[in-house]
């Protein structure tokens, strides 16, 4: 009997330890990168009229509807002023956000979707219409779905755009990730060497933090800064011809 009932608890304790096990793994994040489909309406917007971005996330096929963070980055070609907008979830993976445009002419939309630990963007230019005059207002007009070569005020000469995500809020004395996304042509940088170089104020003393790419063209860093205050995050790139830097603020609490 007793070697019965012994045999009986070896037997619940493989099953409970195996159902452990097996949910832990299912816990587990997936290595698979996050997709993004991106769309906007009308296709053919006018000025004044409401423009709905939008963009699909998904991840191995299924919809992701956890995202930690999706936005639209739009601007009007030639000019350095961005305005940033939330998405907000709708159903089955997909974000929206509506925007209306009061000048006619060339623009261009970056969608931004950062979400179990990886990030995704890509930049689509499209054109506002004046109505009166069926026209864009502008001698450049760009297709919808297709990127186009960006202005110089768009970023660096060397082409590279930079997109640094900070962890927030940073707090003093405790260590705080850092990760920028970094592309160029549209197309992710992988496989760069990239650093952040931080300090504060007009300190002379600088400190360098070699970043890791965690998923092509997104790389991140780890750093412990020692008091609040105003900061400057200086990143550097470097990958073969391409040797560039950009600065961001940071706020430490």
């Amino acid at each position: 009997m007793k070697r019965y009932v012994f045999s009986l608890l070896c037997v619940f304790a493989f099953c409970i330890s195996a159902c452990g096990q097996n949910q832990q793994e299912t816990s587990l994040p997936s290595s698979d990168p996050i997709e993004a489909d991106f769309s906007f309406q009308p296709t053919e917007p006018a000025k004044g009229e409401a423009i709905t971005f939008s963009v699909k996330v998904t991840q191995k096929g299924e919809a992701v509807n956890d995202a930690k963070e999706v936005k639209f980055e739009w601007w009007k070609d030639g000019q350095e002023q961005h305005v940033t907008i939330p998405a907000a979830l709708q159903a089955d993976g997909v974000y929206t956000a509506q925007q209306t445009i009061d000048e006619p002419g060339s623009y261009f939309v970056y969608y931004h979707v950062t979400a179990r630990d990886f990030h995704n963007m890509q930049k689509v230019a499209f054109t506002v219409k004046d109505p009166g005059t069926g026209s864009s207002g502008s001698s450049q007009a760009h297709e919808h779905g297709n990127p186009s070569t960006p202005s110089q005020n768009d970023h660096h000469s060397s082409g590279v755009d930079f997109h640094f995500m900070p962890e927030e809020p940073t707090k003093a004395g405790q260590p705080a990730s850092f990760m920028v996304h970094l592309m160029k042509d549209n197309q992710a940088i992988a496989e760069a060497k990239v650093k952040y170089e931080i300090w504060q104020g007009n300190d002379e003393k600088h400190l360098y933090v070699e970043a890791e790419e965690t998923a092509p063209g997104q790389y991140s860093g780890t750093a412990t800064l020692p008091s609040a205050g105003s900061y400057t995050v200086n990143v550097h790139v470097e990958k073969g011809e391409v040797h560039d830097h950009k600065s961001f603020p940071l706020t430490v609490q």
